[in-house]
């Protein structure tokens, strides 16, 4: 079964001018991690928000669960899924200890005390403090503590790492990873960090403009196999002139620094030969290059492929 399956969703905003979300469709397989990349302004917090019925769509079907669902009236699928929101909007004068209580009333629950209890000594969250006094990202690690607070069959997670220091970040994966294991819950996670995702994920989507433009494992994605190389010229001159010839000769490759002598940029693994080939057999305006450096894509190399010469759209929900 799928946790999630979502077809042709549509969400267009202004009256149908902006088109935050443009038939979307998608599968999240039962106990997968399942990442959702994109940039602000992409589609990834309206889609959200229209699996859980905090928005109006204006077509398309959801199933949720393996259960058919319109989100705004089938309430009840929501004491299923545990949420973290992009923007935390929390009841400044409650403390952790209060706001879960509250959620666990909403969401008609047990709460998992003992697992609470160690979350929150793990994130060195202050159980008691209330959340006015609190910074964004002692203010995210609680809203952490929520989302996992049951025994959730699904984990909806938007942006979830925001405003958390590397320590905590990866302190949060151990942590959702050790909750799916014992509960074979479906983590879901959208987010625009990308190493985080490569890591944690099986199978990620890509979206832009509110389009889908990939969906693949992460070990496909990544064997679309970007090479990113690093030349040092001995003269600008001749970063000069390898530019000019990728520019003409290798239109796909994606050029990510170029400073005075030293040149960084990507290329897809039909173009890997000849751009070697060339590197090797000119001298590039008199001017050879000092030392070259070759490695294997990484899934952010991959996802430049997708927005190169794209501006990002505004118009998603915040």
């Amino acid at each position: 079964m799928n946790a999630i399956e979502v077809k042709n969703l549509k969400k267009y905003y202004n009256k149908g001018k902006v088109k935050a979300v443009d038939g979307v469709s998608f599968e999240v397989p039962e106990g997968s991690r399942f990442g959702f990349l994109g940039p602000n302004g992409a589609g990834k917090t309206t889609t959200i928000r229209c699996l859980l019925g905090f928005l109006n769509v204006d077509a398309g079907d959801i199933t949720i669960l393996g259960q058919k669902v319109n989100p705004i009236k089938d309430v009840e699928i929501r004491n299923r899924i545990g949420y973290l929101p992009g923007e935390l909007g929390i009841y400044k004068e409650m403390s952790a200890t209060q706001l879960i209580r509250y959620f666990a009333k909403l969401y008609k629950i047990e709460i998992d005390w003992r697992f609470v209890d160690e979350v929150a000594n793990r994130l060195k969250i202050e159980m008691e403090r209330k959340m006015g006094n609190l910074s964004k990202g002692n203010k995210q690690k609680t809203g952490v503590l929520v989302a996992l607070m049951g025994k959730f069959d699904l984990l909806i997670m938007d942006e979830p790492t925001s405003g958390l220091d590397p320590l905590n970040q990866s302190e949060f994966y151990r942590i959702v990873s050790e909750r799916q294991k014992e509960s074979n819950c479906t983590v879901f996670v959208c987010s625009h960090v990308l190493p985080e995702i490569e890591k944690f994920c099986d199978s990620v989507a890509i979206i832009k403009k509110g389009k889908i433009v990939e969906i693949s494992d992460v070990r496909d994605l990544k064997a679309k196999n970007l090479k990113n190389i690093e030349l040092i010229f001995e003269t600008p001159k001749g970063l000069e002139a390898f530019t000019n010839f990728l520019a003409s000769e290798v239109p796909e490759a994606i050029v990510k620094q170029s400073y005075h002598v030293e040149l960084q940029f990507l290329v897809p693994p039909k173009q890997t030969r000849k751009v070697l080939h060339e590197i090797s057999e000119n001298d590039w305006d008199g001017a050879p290059i000092r030392d070259i450096s070759i490695t294997h894509s990484t899934l952010e190399n991959i996802f430049m492929q997708y927005y190169k010469d794209s501006t990002t759209e505004g118009g998603e929900a915040a």
